[in-house]
């Protein structure tokens, strides 16, 4: 008897429950139509052919008139011919929200943009420009005047100084010309004519004489002081023949030097060697006659333009890399050999559609930006980007003139975006809900009820 009543009680029990659930679901509307209905009947379909506004976000909404969502209270959107719009991949941020977030936005427009490539150049002594310094004669070097590699010197400058026992000879073989010479022209200077042939042979053989000792790097005012004091010059002082920097040392004071061995050798910085290195990425954009601007490493103030040629380019086979090579202006040598220089190669300019690169959100999957829509809603766009320069990037697809974009935090609503996209696969692929009516009471009773039989 105890046992049945407490089956008896726990029936009762379930049936309220039952009874409130039921109850529950026909006063809130969570269930239709709101009156009851027999048991396994399916509603009526609803007439989506008057609904014009539907919810962005809970596309199930429909509704004839503009409002609120039911659901998250989201402004309604109007649709055409009863179809829904959906954008699973939108959100709603309202305004203060965005001001909270520091949210900017920019405007996606036509405009001039050229690609910019930044590289490095090293620096490197122009050859042709180089000149070696060998003594013309044997001799002892008597002075050095350079001191080390790097020093500037000027043409006309001092060298160095030898004492050549073969030079003060060639000097002693000139002067013995200059005295001949003078012995048949007599003291009127006047040419007798028994002597006019040997005076002519003396001529020539006296302007052989002045090119070999020019030659020896006599210049040609000690040349000229030899014939005017007609006496031998022990210590001849070698100058030099252009302005440029001094590269190699090889000698120093009290060596003994020959015609095979080199003293010193000093280059024309004015014109140096530039050599940019550029990666595989970087070659498919580059073409002849691109502006190229170099900034120099040891002063960032200066500054030199050039122009790209790719007769000059050579690659590596083994690193895939390249090396375009070009001549330099160098006016005031701050672009030194040794030295690297910062360069920016920039391509013709062309018309695209233009957006801020901080706009741009760059993943392993793609590049994509934060678009907003009208009633502030945004959505995440997968784009196809083009040349970019050091502020903006052209756009191939994905977007359209007057689209407005997020250029500051993109990366919380395209988070944000993400999740909701997520969520939404995730409810697609539960079981469908299926708009049914309630069982009745009665119904829910006896199920209730089966529950209790022993």
């Amino acid at each position: 008897m105890g046992t049945t009543r407490r089956k008896l009680l726990a029936g009762l029990g379930l049936t309220v429950v039952a009874a409130s659930i039921a109850g529950y679901g026909l006063g809130s509307g969570a269930f239709y139509p709101s009156k009851p209905a027999a048991v396994g009947a399916a509603l009526p379909k609803m007439d989506t052919s008057q609904a014009q506004y539907t919810c962005s976000m809970h596309p199930q909404v429909l509704q004839d008139h503009a409002g609120n969502c039911p659901i998250c209270n989201m402004a309604l959107v109007r649709t055409n011919s009863g179809e829904t719009v959906k954008h699973a991949e939108m959100m709603h941020v309202d305004g203060a929200t965005q001001k909270r977030m520091g949210l900017q936005l920019a405007t996606a427009s036509v405009t001039e943009i050229n690609r910019s490539i930044h590289a490095f150049a090293s620096i490197s002594a122009d050859e042709s420009t180089t000149v070696s310094v060998n003594p013309k004669v044997e001799g002892f070097l008597r002075r050095l005047h350079v001191q080390g590699v790097g020093q500037p010197v000027h043409r006309g400058q001092v060298l160095y100084e030898i004492y050549s026992p073969e030079l003060q000879q060639r000097q002693r073989e000139y002067i013995d010309l200059l005295a001949r010479k003078d012995g048949l022209l007599g003291d009127s200077m006047t040419i007798v004519s028994s002597n006019a042939a040997m005076v002519g042979s003396l001529s020539k053989e006296k302007f052989r004489a002045r090119e070999r000792l020019i030659a020896a790097d006599m210049s040609v005012e000690l040349v000229d002081q030899l014939e005017k004091t007609r006496r031998v010059i022990d210590v001849v002082a070698v100058r030099a023949a252009h302005d440029g920097v001094v590269t190699v040392l090889g000698m120093h004071e009290g060596n003994y030097v020959n015609p095979m061995q080199q003293i010193l050798a000093y280059a024309d910085y004015s014109v140096v060697w530039a050599e940019v290195a550029l990666y595989p990425d970087q070659l498919e954009w580059i073409r002849n006659g691109d502006h190229m601007l170099f900034r120099s490493g040891l002063d960032k103030t200066m500054t030199q333009t050039g122009k790209v040629n790719t007769g000059t380019l050579q690659i590596d086979p083994a690193t895939r890399t390249a090396k375009l090579r070009l001549s330099l202006s160098n006016p005031h040598g701050a672009f030194r050999p040794g030295a690297y220089a910062d360069v920016d190669i920039q391509s013709n300019a062309k018309r695209s559609l233009t957006i801020p690169r901080d706009a741009v959100i760059r993943t392993g999957h793609g590049d994509f930006v934060v678009v907003a829509e009208a009633g502030e809603h945004f959505r995440s766009a997968r784009i196809q980007l083009g040349i970019e320069s050091s502020e903006m990037v052209a756009v191939q697809s994905g977007l359209k003139p007057g689209d407005q974009v997020a250029v500051n935090g993109q990366f919380l609503l395209d988070g944000a975006a993400s999740m909701q996209a997520l969520q939404a696969r995730l409810d697609s692929n539960a079981p469908a809900k299926t708009m049914t009516a309630s069982p009745k009471p009665a119904a829910m009773h006896d199920h209730a009820m089966m529950g209790m039989q022993p």
